[in-house]
């Protein structure tokens, strides 16, 4: 497998460490690079979108590695996240594992998913999202500060979750794809009949490609791919 970018320059007093899931979904993309060569060629150099960076793990994994996964380097990324220490953590980890080869990484900007990007220019989507089932949402004021804000996800962990989902539609160009994860308490395979049969807006050709096959702490973690008919 790909190497997972170093984050030894980082503190997680105030950011995710990356775990788990984190590794999951590194992985899954991993062995997505055939479909993301076939869908996103160097004549469509796509624009990917993380929310949610964290550490900035995944965006630097795809920018570092951008000619395995997608057989170039035109591809351009972006990552977002509402807590304050995200942006600068994700900007560390890029710089610091970037390399001549890499793509071109575009920025981290502090906002809430993907609120003030003009619709339909994301090609890639990639979410980790807060999972884990909580009585609220919190809000980075509570005792786990923005530690709890990237894990706990409110009723079924899937508030945030939802958020993304109904806004697909807006947010992806007409070749775009999102990947997401979900844990087993999400209820996942309602979630993709839900998102199949259009509950979130538009039908959606929704696949499990990733999957923890354990469980990963106490859940079972699973990775889907979301895109257009």
């Amino acid at each position: 497998m790909l190497p997972t970018p170093t984050t030894s320059h980082l503190s997680f007093d105030h950011i995710y460490e990356p775990s788990e899931d984190t590794f999951l979904i590194l992985d899954t993309l991993a062995l997505q690079s055939p479909f993301l060569h076939s869908r996103f060629p160097q004549t469509s150099p796509p624009l990917v979108l993380e929310l949610g960076s964290g550490s900035g793990v995944i965006t630097s994994f795809l920018t570092t590695h951008s000619i395995t996964l997608f057989g170039h380097c035109s591809i351009t990324t972006l990552s977002t996240d509402i807590s304050p220490h995200a942006p600068n953590s994700t900007k560390q980890t890029v710089a610091t594992n970037i390399t001549k080869e890499s793509g071109c990484f575009l920025g981290a900007i502090r906002t809430d998913l993907a609120t003030g990007l003009r619709p339909g220019v994301v090609d890639m989507l990639v979410f980790n999202p807060p999972y884990v089932p909580t009585e609220a949402v919190e809000d980075g004021n509570g005792g786990e500060g923005w530690i709890g804000v990237a894990c706990g996800g409110g009723v079924d962990g899937m508030e945030v979750t939802i958020r993304v989902l109904k806004g697909l539609d807006e947010y992806l160009s007409e070749c775009g794809v999102a990947y997401i994860l979900l844990c087993e308490r999400n209820k996942p395979e309602a979630v993709a009949e839900q998102l199949r049969n259009g509950e979130y807006g538009a039908k959606w050709i929704v696949e499990k490609v990733g999957t923890s096959g354990r469980k990963g702490g106490w859940e079972v973690l699973g990775i889907w791919r979301v895109m257009r008919w």
